[in-house]
Formats: structure tokens, C-alpha cells, sequence
């Protein structure tokens, strides 16, 4: 679920485009020696390599029966962001372009990430600066990691890092903007990129994880009812339900970053 705190950070990305100093906050962007340069500009994110990679094709191993532990959700959701690093490092090979593998944090309690406390009901983060994911290990998630919302949260989390490490996210911080409507529509295509990208991601692995089609259309209708509009309160930054709803289904239907550029879409598909 969105939270409060989560519109608080993308509230100041609106800040930062706007006062042109987004891209103090900007990740490297890595030449590497594994094939073309990072894209930069505007290219980065309207004609990126990633987009012509075809689909996902890495499976993940069956996740366990057991768990009922710390380290017991911490080994599966390891294993995860390791099925995570080997699929995305595959599709980005097919880019030509390098990869890294993100660092990774579990926490079991709030504590301050990416240099701000830890919001309540968050569950997961990317720290774009410092390419790490952070993960809290709750009671939930030591009962169900395998819940296949916990894996979308780690998905789209992740899919923040495939954004930076292939040069959208800092083309994204770079991007100059006039007014707090271009800026949140910046955001956005941003989030909603990622948003598919899990799917594409998820989709992916469904089979190999044994979940159903009724549990897609779960975590599909979730998103349905998880947008803009239900904070009354909050910036329009992750979408209305409808085109969350939208971009996770046309990630799952693809299972290919071919379908997540968000950044040529027409505005009413990102509103």
C-alpha cells in the first residue's frame, strides 16, 4: 500500500526539479566495459536500450513452505533479490549495457534510510544515491514472505535500480522543469515505469513460484484501489488506480520492458 510517508519523499523530488538542483541527488552513470555507454538525456528515457530486450527469461527456484523466522523470510527474500539480479543482469547484457548489483539491507525495525526516518506501514525502499535496497522484515513478512504483494514490493523497489543503473534515473534527476505539474508528471512516468517493469519482472517468474492467475488478478486489483485519489491529502504522484492498475497488467501481459516506456505515453495514460 502507498503511504503518507512515501508521497513525503516524492514531494521533494517535486522540489528538486524544480529548484534545478535534482541532480546533486544523481547516481553515476556507469560506462563499464560490458558493451555501449549508459545512455544520457532525454534518449535515456524516451529510447533506451532496455526497451529492446525482449522479455524476461530467467525462472526463480520454488520458493519454501517453511518459515516462521527472521532468518527464514530473510533467506527467501535473499533468494529473490538474487533471482532478481540474475534476470535483470541477463536482460541488461542483451542492452549491452553494464550492471551492478544493488545493496541490500534488511532491517526488523524503523530506523533512518536514505538520510530520513523510516515511514509507517513501509516496507521497502531505494536509496537511488547509494544503490541500496532496504527491506523491513516484519511480522508479516517472517509469517508470509512468500505473499505475492511482498514480492511486488521488492519488484518495483528493485525495478528503481534497473532504472538508475541503466540511465533513466539520472536523466530523470537532471530533467529542468517550470512549473509543480510537469515536475509530478516526471514522477510519475518514473513510478509508473517501475511499476511495470515488476510486472515484467513477476510475470517472469509466476509459474516457476506455483502462483495462480487468481493471485494476479489480486495483486492487480490491489493496485486498482491504491491510487492518487484515495489521499485526499497527497500529490498526485504514483498514478490514479486506474493507470497503476494499467501499467502492472501491461507489464504481466508483456513480461517485457518493451512495454514500460512511460516516458513517450500520452498524458492521460500517466495521470
Amino acid at each position: 500500500m502507498r503511504t503518507p510517508r512515501i508521497a513525503l519523499l516524492a514531494g521533494a523530488l517535486v522540489s528538486l526539479l524544480l529548484t534545478g538542483t535534482a541532480h546533486a541527488g544523481t547516481a553515476r552513470a556507469d560506462s563499464g566495459a560490458a558493451g555501449a555507454p549508459v545512455p544520457t538525456g532525454a534518449k535515456a528515457l524516451t529510447h533506451n536500450p532496455l526497451y529492446r530486450t525482449g522479455k524476461l527469461t530467467v525462472p526463480c527456484g520454488r520458493h519454501p513452505d517453511d518459515f516462521a523466522s527472521v532468518g527464514a523470510a530473510k533467506k527467501h527474500l535473499t533468494a529473490m533479490m538474487d533471482c532478481m539480479n540474475a534476470s535483470w543482469s541477463a536482460q541488461l547484457k542483451k542492452a549491452g549495457l553494464p550492471f551492478e548489483k544493488p545493496k541490500v539491507r534488511f532491517i526488523t525495525g524503523p530506523t533512518r534510510v536514505c538520510g530520513e526516518p523510516w515511514g509507517e506501514y513501509v516496507v521497502g525502499l531505494y536509496c537511488t544515491k547509494q544503490r541500496q535496497m532496504v527491506v523491513m522484515i516484519d511480522d508479516y513478512s517472517i509469517q508470509q514472505p512468500a505473499d505475492p504483494d511482498i514480492l511486488h514490493t521488492l519488484a518495483h523497489e528493485y525495478a528503481h535500480h534497473v532504472q538508475n543503473v541503466t540511465g533513466i534515473l539520472p536523466a530523470f534527476w537532471r530533467t529542468r522543469v517550470r512549473t509543480e505539474a510537469q515536475a509530478l508528471t516526471y514522477v510519475r512516468r518514473m513510478e509508473l515505469q517501475a511499476e511495470c517493469l515488476a510486472g515484467a519482472f513477476m510475470a517472469s517468474i509466476w509459474a516457476s513460484q506455483e502462483y495462480t492467475a487468481e493471485e494476479r488478478e489480486a495483486l492487480v486489483n490491489a493496485a486498482r484501489h491504491n491510487g492518487d485519489e484515495q489521499f485526499e491529502k497527497g500529490k498526485r504522484i504514483h498514478g490514479t488506480g486506474k493507470n497503476q492498475s494499467a501499467w502492472l497488467q501491461r507489464g504481466f501481459d508483456s513480461a517485457s520492458p518493451a512495454a514500460c516506456n512511460t516516458w513517450t505515453a500520452p498524458a492521460s495514460r500517466v495521470a
